[in-house]
């Protein structure tokens, strides 16, 4: 023990063993961490910036962040494939509804309500998107923004809507970041979302207006929305984050990089494409002594095929050496792999180059692809928009109905997966529905349809195949007998009958 800590154990003797533990425990966390080699704080760690901040404050530049990503997607071609791949993939041609529970009229009543919504722009308050098309909108924003809001408008039955509301899609910028503080209520204000005591969202405080928008001139005062009427969509990386970050960001210098090489790389092609002769004129001659002694005015101003020049005396003609492109695919590739990489896709979608792949490695791609398109669809958009969304509709259409319905849910079915070889990938799906090892109708959500929807087309099918006596290869139904053979089967039940009688 320390000279001081030998004082303080004849005076306080619990404070010198506290001191005394502490000591060894620090000592000890200093040995665990030089351990690492990530945990050294030398030379080769001063490229990291390990704060110990909390999500939020680390992603302070947010606004930033998202500004950057929506010039690349105006301007980098790669920007904005990566944006088109990820939204396509997750939303395309849109997340459709499964209504579950309720009687046959209610479910039908559900099922004309959202075909309406998807195939026409109704429930876009600005009457531009179906239902397919406000999730692709929100698909995009999240990409780009990092986060987007969702208001829900209410609006009159006398509208002639189907539901009494519509929804609006807000990019994060119309949320009043400058608010901060606490309210009399005790409720906590923090980047204009409003906390309740115990962490969960009690109102949002939003701009009137884009606050980008061109001839705005005054400061705008935000309002506050109830929380109940928005949905605010992100991807939460770490615990405790409230809002979102661009997915570009760990790659936008990357992509930035590649487009100022691109430009670097255009310009030396075509300085390499340029073919220049260069005339040395003997020393000392005077340039009109040179001109006088061609007959024409122009020697040397033009390269002409099968052109045969005489040159005086003393002169030379030197042509230019460009230097030589080389190097370019192999470092585009790489770029391009890191980016895919960061944003979670395959270098083939972000690419569109298939040069080097097979279907083992293709398949093999779009499977890990796939995995992170479907923890988008199932613990972003689903959960995050859609679940919420149907509940807005459910409550706007059993008030339509005039009457409480119980029992009724609506669940959500991904788009159907692009099947890479389905001469190869169906078969095995065959088998594992004959194995038992899963269900017609999971295969049939797996490839973006609806069981129940399906069934009923199969027996519509089946029964007009019947009345206009169609046989089909795809009918596996023991086909009916013959009348003849009817008639016949009918006569001798009638004969064992009387036989027996």
């Amino acid at each position: 023990m320390s000279f001081l800590n030998d004082m303080l154990a004849t005076i306080a003797p619990g404070v010198a063993v506290a001191r005394e533990k502490n000591k060894i425990a620090l000592k000890a966390l200093r040995k665990i961490e030089m351990r690492y080699d990530a945990a050294t704080a030398g030379r080769r760690g001063n490229s990291w910036s390990p704060v110990a901040t909390d999500a939020d404050t680390a992603a302070a530049q947010r606004q930033r962040l998202a500004n950057v990503a929506r010039d690349m997607v105006r301007n980098t071609p790669f920007a904005t494939r990566a944006q088109q791949v990820i939204a396509n993939n997750m939303v395309g041609d849109g997340i459709i509804p499964k209504i579950q529970g309720g009687t046959d009229t209610q479910k039908k009543s559900l099922r004309g309500l959202f075909e309406q919504l998807q195939q026409t722009a109704v429930l876009d308050a600005g009457g531009r998107n179906n239902l397919s098309g406000l999730q692709r909108l929100v698909a995009n924003t999240l990409v780009e923004s990092g986060e987007v809001l969702i208001r829900r408008r209410r609006r009159q039955l006398a509208d002639g809507l189907p539901v009494a509301m519509q929804i609006e899609v807000l990019e994060p910028d119309l949320l009043d970041v400058g608010m901060w503080g606490k309210r009399a209520n005790g409720n906590t204000i923090k980047d204009g979302i409003e906390y309740n005591k115990i962490g969960r969202r009690e109102a949002y405080y939003l701009f009137s207006e884009h606050p980008g928008q061109s001839g705005i001139l005054s400061r705008m005062d935000s309002k506050r929305v109830p929380a109940s009427e928005i949905l605010h969509i992100y991807r939460q990386d770490r615990p405790g984050q409230q809002r979102g970050v661009s997915w570009f960001a760990p790659v936008a210098l990357r992509l930035q990089d590649l487009a100022d090489h691109q430009d670097a790389q255009l310009m030396r092609q075509k300085i390499a494409a340029c073919f220049a002769a260069f005339r040395v004129t003997p020393d000392g001659e005077p340039e009109a002594a040179v001109g006088a002694a061609s007959t024409s005015g122009d020697r040397f101003t033009t390269l002409e095929p099968g052109r045969i020049e005489d040159l005086a005396a003393g002169e030379d003609i030197r042509f230019s050496d460009p230097p030589g492109v080389s190097g370019y695919d192999e470092f585009t590739r790489n770029v391009l792999r890191e980016a895919a990489a960061g944003l979670g896709i395959t270098y083939e979608a972000l690419t569109g180059d298939l040069s080097g792949v097979n279907f083992s490695s293709g398949r093999m791609g779009r499977m890990e692809m796939d995995r992170n398109i479907s923890s988008w669809q199932r613990t972003l958009l689903m959960p995050q928009m859609l679940q919420p969304l149907s509940m807005w509709i459910l409550q706007e259409w059993q008030f339509a109905q005039g009457r409480p319905v119980e029992g009724v849910t609506i669940g959500w079915v991904p788009p159907a997966r692009i099947l890479v070889d389905p001469a190869r990938e169906i078969p095995p799906l065959i088998k594992k529905v004959r194995a038992g090892f899963t269900s017609r109708s999971e295969v049939i959500r797996s490839l973006g349809h609806d069981p129940e929807r399906v069934e009923e087309e199969i027996i519509a099918d089946n029964l007009r195949a019947d009345n206009s006596k169609l046989i089909f290869d795809s009918d596996a139904r023991p086909a009916p007998p013959a009348p003849d053979a009817q008639a016949a089967d009918k006569g001798q039940d009638d004969k064992k009958r009387s036989d027996k009688e």
